[in-house]
């Protein structure tokens, strides 16, 4: 797992900012910067800052390459406690950031997808909250490499993981990496579907 100083962390942030900024999620927490999309770029950019130092706190980041091409951040198997402290420090963060708005957005589309993976059962499931490669980067396989460690990871401690995906061109892509597709939800915050994938346990 690497550990990102900061000026690799400045520019990881920038590439999943641009990697992501046009996703349902992204956009509609960005809301407060309407068609401007260099603010949104900027808006996303201190959004994955965030995300990148709780990952740092309380779970996992592996970097796609030295260059802050982009990352990989997952929730893993840290005490809850820990977890709920890193995650209350960012949303703190996120309320100033987003706007009231934005924020708005933001908390209740999280509601509406802990709603839709109750049932799966998945509690004590690895999650792989944030992926992403700088659009340049792009197709040279960074997004296999930067995703293989923390698979690794968690075949070692045997656990299972999942994530969530707007975007439907990226369902073979996990595919391969051994997730399969557990549900389809239409989101009412963003207006729009999206899948859960989940990849069960095996032996490391």
């Amino acid at each position: 797992m690497s550990s990102p100083s900061r000026t690799a962390a400045s520019r990881t942030a920038r590439s999943l900012a641009a990697a992501l900024a046009g996703d349902p999620f992204y956009r509609t927490v960005t809301v407060a910067c309407g068609d401007d999309a260099a603010a949104r770029l900027a808006m996303l950019e201190t959004y994955f800052a965030l995300a990148l130092a709780e990952g740092e706190q309380a779970g996992r980041v592996d970097l796609a390459d030295a260059a802050g091409n982009g990352a990989a951040i997952w929730t893993t198997d840290t005490p809850p406690a820990v977890r709920q402290a890193a995650y209350a420090q960012r949303e703190a963060a996120l309320r100033d950031l987003l706007g009231e708005r934005g924020f708005a957005h933001f908390t209740a589309i999280v509601e509406n997808m802990e709603h839709a993976l109750a049932p799966h059962g998945l509690q004590d499931a690895w999650y792989l909250s944030i992926a992403g490669i700088a659009p340049a980067a792009q197709g040279q396989g960074l997004g296999a490499s930067v995703l293989a460690p923390g698979l690794a990871a968690v075949d070692a401690a045997g656990a299972a993981c999942f994530l969530e995906t707007y975007n439907e061109r990226s369902l073979p892509f996990y595919a391969r990496l051994g997730f399969v597709v557990a549900g389809r939800y239409a989101e009412a915050v963003t207006g729009c579907d999206y899948w859960l994938m989940v990849r069960p346990p095996r032996a490391a």
